[in-house]
């Protein structure tokens, strides 16, 4: 049962690990912050990494340059900013979601740049390593989180049983959103529920990809999607007026209107990109004996007011399970 797989995973959390040395007095550190497009749930990872580096002693404005560059949802400018901070000779390439990792890694290929990558699902399947577990002999480490995919199933299911069809929206330009995409789509074939998929390009295509999936599917499960995220308030409305229970690999979309998410805690996951990732680099180790972490935080995060459009009545036990019930 759903109440049962997740109580166990929803609130772990690290003790904060003891670092055997302290950032060099009298030097500044300087960190360059690659970030696909500007959404919440990024943003929180953000800003857990920047409290992460805080917390062992790196602080803005007193020993770190912290220079936060933003892609706009553009590949191109991606790799614009990877070429700035390579000839800024940063200390570090933070290197959020993988279009940001993918620049990164090819513009400091054959270099001793390190780039500590965060924000990608899967590294393997996107390219950007070749394994995951074992350090990757380069100058390229990082923090990963593939979808609890089985787990979001269970919710689903649990909440809406009859489902026959459930849709979902992505960018196929996104190789993380690619790979989950077929995931979904085989868990959907082993539970017996038919599958229905749009490909969008731009958060433009959103509003009318929306309306179209609503008129096929009886339930909408949207993906850790940039692009989606961008503009996933057309989504919340096209499934406000089917009366269709969405949900979402991304936690901060019940905010904004999902029924339920099961994901990772996305300032968590800073926090940990951070700690285990970040400052060993920053404090002299070499990112390629650093094996990649994967992401130990998940949450439950569901909507009271999202749940009763859809007809749907959130069990008790679920509520005490979630980290947040969000009223409206």
């Amino acid at each position: 049962m759903i109440r049962r797989t997740l109580l166990g995973l929803l609130t772990l959390t690290l003790a904060a690990p003891a670092w055997a040395q302290s950032p060099t007095p009298g030097r500044t550190y300087h960190v360059g912050f690659s970030q696909i497009v500007d959404h919440p749930a990024l943003n929180a990872t953000r800003q857990g990494f920047i409290d992460g580096l805080k917390e062992a002693g790196f602080i803005e404005g007193k020993n770190l340059k912290f220079d936060y560059l933003n892609a706009q949802g553009d590949v191109a400018n991606a790799r614009n900013i990877a070429e700035k901070f390579v000839a800024d000779k940063v200390d570090l390439i933070a290197a959020c979601t993988t279009p940001n990792a993918q620049a990164a890694i090819r513009l400091t290929k054959g270099t001793n740049m390190p780039v500590a990558f965060g924000c990608v699902t899967n590294p393997v399947e996107s390219g950007v390593l070749t394994r995951i577990d074992q350090p990757t002999g380069t100058n390229v480490t990082g923090i990963y989180g593939i979808p609890p995919v089985t787990k979001m199933w269970d919710l689903l299911m649990e909440l809406h049983p009859k489902a026959k069809m459930v849709g979902t929206i992505y960018n196929p330009a996104e190789s993380n959103s690619l790979a989950l995409n077929e995931a979904n789509k085989a868990e959907a074939k082993r539970r017996g529920v038919a599958w229905a998929e749009i490909q969008i390009s731009s958060s433009a295509e959103i509003l009318a990809a929306a309306r179209a999936l609503a008129e096929r599917a009886d339930c909408l499960l949207m993906p850790q999607d940039n692009t989606v995220a961008s503009a996933f308030d057309a989504i919340v409305v096209a499934a406000r007026d089917n009366k269709l229970p969405l949900f979402s690999y991304d936690t901060s979309a019940v905010e904004r209107g999902a029924l339920a998410a099961y994901a990772q805690n996305q300032r968590q996951a800073g926090l940990d990109w951070a700690h285990e990732v970040a400052v060993p680099v920053l404090l002299g180790q070499n990112p390629g004996t650093l094996a990649p972490v994967a992401y130990k935080a998940f949450n439950l995060l569901l909507n009271k007011a999202a749940a009763t459009a859809a007809g749907i009545t959130l069990p008790p036990e679920l509520m005490k399970a979630a980290v947040k019930v969000w009223d409206e």
